[in-house]
């Protein structure tokens, strides 16, 4: 499954090589984008809307809890109109949100569209789209990518020409 994970400002931190591969974006150009840059500019508004509730805490002052369900929002990558972005909030045990967990789906109908998401696999490679029904992702498997993806306490020596953070 095509999966990323963005910071709280919605930033690309990481993503897999599915990821890259189906949004037809390098490691290096997906890391230079945030999850807006990646949304139809249909939905946009919609996106900002829904992020926004996501975050922030519940109005009747009530306990933060679990996580708020994921938002789906339709694509706008290069060369593919069949992808969509599912964005689920990924909170630390201390209940504090951490992060964002991003996994590319089928596109969604609408901004509306309340049906399942089904997640873009290996499947959606081929020009012809998904060829069957994958199994479905999970805040644990969300939750293992970031953990596997947690920066090192070394310096970065790598050769990155571009800021993995951008603003505005």
């Amino acid at each position: 499954v095509g999966m990323a994970i963005a910071s709280m400002g919605g930033a690309f931190i990481d993503c897999n090589q599915l990821f890259c591969q189906l949004s037809q974006y390098s490691k290096q150009e997906v890391c230079s984008m945030t999850i807006f840059n990646l949304t139809s500019r249909q939905d946009l508004q919609h996106a900002f809307d829904l992020i926004s509730k996501m975050i922030s805490p519940p109005p009747d002052g009530g306990s933060p809890g679990g996580n708020p369900p994921p938002c789906v929002l339709r694509g706008a990558m290069k060369h593919r109109e069949d992808l969509g972005l599912s964005i689920a909030l990924i909170k630390g045990e201390d209940g504090i949100a951490k992060c964002f967990a991003i996994t590319l789906i089928k596109n969604p109908a609408s901004p509306f569209d309340t049906s399942r998401p089904i997640p873009a696999t290996a499947d959606f490679l081929r020009v012809g789209g998904p060829q069957s029904d994958q199994g479905q992702v999970t805040a644990s498997s969300s939750q293992d990518m970031m953990e596997q993806k947690r920066p090192s306490t070394k310096p970065n020596t790598g050769n990155m020409s571009a800021p993995a953070y951008t603003t505005g």
